[in-house]
């Protein structure tokens, strides 16, 4: 693992996490993070969690500010805390696991292929700049068509608009007005929404 893409602080806090059978046993981490802890290709700041089963919120964010954390916000199946100035999300996620999880200092990391399908959610629903570079990343490795076969293997029990998410990987109006993340293996912004404008065509043939 590229343990460089995070900070001191987040790997102390989550070799602190893995000591927590709740976190160790039922969560795994997902998102930036989990990405570049495998492909080391930008910083990233924050710790998402995820979790197939329903979870006691109060009880999870007890556990969480027993380490000095911080609450920002609660709700059924959802906790948001701060510890050391690192932000935390603990997430009730129903979906399947596509493929075995890995390990780092003791806790769960989602593989590849389940962040991919992860990531594009999240460039349709919000598209910031670091999604982007995230996706950028994950299609070095995965092939739209595949892309596309364990997307709707993920979220078969959902109606998806294909359509929808493709043409927001050629959005960047939004992702535009926000701050640049830490790229750690010189990937330039203007190169990301270069490779998604040339790639058009032939993404929009594989996943539509």
């Amino acid at each position: 693992m590229f343990e460089q893409t995070i900070s001191t602080e987040m790997l102390l806090l989550m070799q602190k996490l893995s000591s927590i059978d709740e976190i160790k046993n039922h969560f795994y981490l997902a998102g930036g993070t989990a990405l570049a802890l495998q492909y080391g290709h930008r910083k990233s700041e924050d710790l998402d969690f995820f979790t197939q089963t329903i979870f006691d919120v109060e009880k999870l964010s007890q556990l969480i500010l027993s380490l000095d954390g911080t609450m920002i916000s609660e709700e059924k199946g959802t906790l948001h805390v701060m510890v050391n100035h690192v932000k935390l999300s603990f997430l009730h996620y129903p979906y399947p696991v596509l493929q075995p999880f890995k390990q780092f200092v003791g806790l769960q990391i989602a593989s590849l292929e389940d962040i991919a399908c992860m990531k594009a959610v999240a460039i349709s629903q919000r598209g910031e700049k670091k999604d982007f570079y995230d996706m950028y990343e994950i299609l070095k490795h995965i092939k739209p068509l595949h892309l596309k076969q364990l997307f709707l293997t993920k979220y078969s029990q959902q109606k998806i608009n294909c359509y929808h998410i493709l043409k927001s990987f050629f959005y960047f109006e939004d992702a535009e007005k926000l701050p640049e993340p830490v790229i750690l293996d010189g990937t330039a912004w203007t190169e990301v929404k270069a490779f998604f404008v040339k790639k058009e065509s032939i993404l929009t043939e594989e996943l539509c």
